[in-house]
């Protein structure tokens, strides 16, 4: 156990919210995860264009050229499940237990206020926790020529839905926004609204159901202010480095690779397959038997190596 992971048991633990005892036998592991991060077409290296620099002292000025790239980085692990307490990452399992004002999900029956107690709608948890890649990784990464650093700490719990009671279950404060109102907005596709940002919905496909819990839960950490009990997920702008805007719908900034229950090396950008006009159910292969899904979540930085002290001019997206 790592020291951030062992400051974060005892933070919890002083808080009443797990009991140092406390352990689960998730379906996948930090091994599994690790590898599955040796990903290239995940990754999605390219040299996109250049920058170009100056520097001035009392004897004059002079400038340099740097490529300028962009490749993905798997920032987070998202999971959606069923059982409060039983996450599907075994050694975060214990971040996100159950207590008395998060009970068990699946179909809504008596886990939330009588009005969402309803057969017809669906409740998943959600968890977002900093993806552990490391050494590896960034071997591989710095391969492909230079490389960015993102802002994600390895095992930061960033959202926990069981500890974010009012958000996540009684829909406060996102049932006063307007966008809660309006079914046209903020829409991932036919797999449904984004606001609320809670773990209710009317989505009855399974698959579909827990990706549109993670991608909330993605939704609300990278953003400042949200009101909300969480950490965001925020790289700052520099001269040199244009790291992603927040996750939106429709957005290719942002992609999801699956790990859990059917490894896949790619990542796609939701929603990927439309099964509107299908016959068949093309996320048929995806379903999980225990209700537990685990996405990395990859996300686009731009940048160049800096040569300067003042960036000038730059070209390529």
């Amino acid at each position: 156990m790592t020291t951030t992971q062992r400051r974060l048991r005892v933070s919890l633990f002083m808080m009443g919210f797990i009991s140092i005892n406390y352990s689960y036998a998730g379906n996948i592991n930090t091994a599994e995860i690790l590898q599955s991060s040796l990903c290239p077409n995940c990754i999605d290296y390219q040299v996109i264009g250049g920058c170009l620099w100056m520097t001035c002292t009392p004897v004059g000025c002079k400038t340099n050229q740097s490529i300028k790239v962009k490749h993905r980085l798997p920032d987070m692990i998202a999971m959606s499940y069923q059982e409060t307490g039983k996450a599907p990452w075994d050694i975060t399992a214990w971040m996100s237990p159950a207590n008395s004002l998060a009970r068990g999900g699946g179909n809504s029956h008596a886990k939330s206020p009588a009005l969402l107690d309803s057969t017809t709608v669906t409740f998943q948890n959600t968890d977002i926790i900093g993806h552990p890649a490391e050494g590896t990784f960034f071997e591989m990464l710095s391969s492909f020529g230079y490389s960015l650093k993102g802002p994600a700490t390895p095992f930061m719990p960033y959202y926990l839905s069981s500890l974010d009671t009012l958000g996540w279950r009684f829909n406060i404060p996102d049932v006063l926004n307007m966008s809660s109102w309006n079914p046209l907005s903020n829409r991932l596709g036919n797999w449904g609204n984004i606001y609320p940002r809670g773990g209710f919905s009317v989505q009855k496909h399974p698959y579909k159901s827990a990706a549109l819990a993670a991608f909330k839960a993605a939704h609300i950490v990278t953003r400042p202010m949200q009101s909300r009990v969480y950490q965001s997920l925020i790289a700052s702008k520099k001269l040199g480095y244009w790291p992603p805007e927040a996750v939106e719908p429709n957005n290719s900034e942002t992609a999801w690779q699956p790990l859990y229950p059917k490894l896949q090396m790619k990542a796609g950008v939701w929603p990927d397959i439309d099964d509107s006009t299908s016959i068949t159910d093309p996320f048929a292969d995806r379903m999980s038997d225990s209700g537990e899904y685990v996405w990395a979540v990859w996300r686009t930085y731009r940048g160049c190596e800096r040569k300067g002290t003042m960036l000038i001019a730059h070209f390529g997206n």
